[in-house]
């Protein structure tokens, strides 16, 4: 029986067909003729299961066999030495762990300075991210949608506002945390004041708007390189999320973003436009998959 890849021959090495079959999961028989994919082709020839009868080595191989990006390659080898069953569709990978299950989340290579549009990520929702480095080190992302709300019924009726030296102020009425106390006025920053006065001057001001009409406390997430903090229900607790409206950006800063959420222990929301709405989506670390 031939082992084909496009249109180069292999034979096994000290391996049977039938064997590569059971232990890769890998290729399909057809009319008495063994075929496999560029990828299976460069795995088992790395693995030292296979070789070309009419090509000359790794670099021959990837050559006249691959197409694809290099990287690409590099996640398929990582879920194959899991053990993996793997369909592959354009640069999106398939796994299950047995035969008879379903295949689960897609896998999406990102590298870490290309730059991501949010319509990019949200359209391929719910996916897991991954990232391999220069050195080839691995990191994970599970990515899904979240429609998220607080419970702060707390209104918020501030008629007058006042401004010295570029400053927002109000004497009214506000809740605790809604402005900066200062002596007896309330100082407001900016996406406050612009809230009261209903002025829109970015696309931070939609998100914040959208936050509290979601009834959360929104602070400043400066200090965490985010865009805002927010509380579901009061400031005595832990800020749960930290939130940033994107609409492109480098992976490795939404990558930073999250190590520094994990440090602090909160969960990172990216927002951004779909059809002129602002949705949400979740992005976490994993371990392993």
């Amino acid at each position: 029986m031939d082992i084909i890849c496009k249109n180069a021959s292999f034979i096994t090495c000290d391996i049977s067909i039938s064997q590569i079959i059971n232990k890769y999961h890998i290729g399909r028989i057809i009319d008495n003729n063994f075929y496999i994919n560029p990828y299976e082709a460069v795995y088992l020839y790395i693995k030292n299961k296979i070789k070309p009868l009419n090509l000359n080595g790794l670099e021959d191989i990837m050559e006249r066999l691959f197409d694809d990006d290099v990287y690409l390659y590099y996640v398929y080898e990582i879920l194959k030495n899991k053990g993996y069953y793997i369909k592959r569709e354009k640069n999106k990978f398939y796994f299950k762990r047995e035969s008879k299950e379903k295949y689960d989340l897609p896998v999406i290579l990102i590298k870490e300075n290309e730059v991501i549009n949010f319509s990019d990520i949200y359209n391929e929702l719910p996916s897991i991210f991954i990232t391999v480095d220069e050195e080839k080190s691995v990191t994970y992302f599970y990515a899904d949608y979240i429609d998220p709300y607080g419970c702060v019924n707390e209104e918020i009726n501030i008629k007058n506002v006042e401004k010295i030296n570029n400053v927002y102020y109000t004497r009214d009425n506000t809740p605790e945390w809604f402005g900066e106390n200062f002596h007896m006025i309330k100082i407001l920053n900016d996406f406050e004041a612009d809230y009261i006065t209903k002025t829109i001057k970015s696309n931070e001001d939609l998100l914040y708007n959208d936050l509290i009409n979601r009834k959360f406390i929104v602070k400043s997430g400066f200090k965490y390189g985010q865009n805002f903090r927010v509380y579901k229900k009061s400031m005595n607790e832990h800020a749960e999320y930290l939130v940033s409206f994107i609409d492109s950006e480098e992976w490795y800063k939404i990558s930073r973003a999250i190590r520094l959420s994990i440090s602090v222990r909160k969960k990172t929301i990216f927002s951004g436009f779909i059809n002129k709405e602002i949705k949400y989506i979740k992005i976490e670390r994993l371990r392993d998959i």
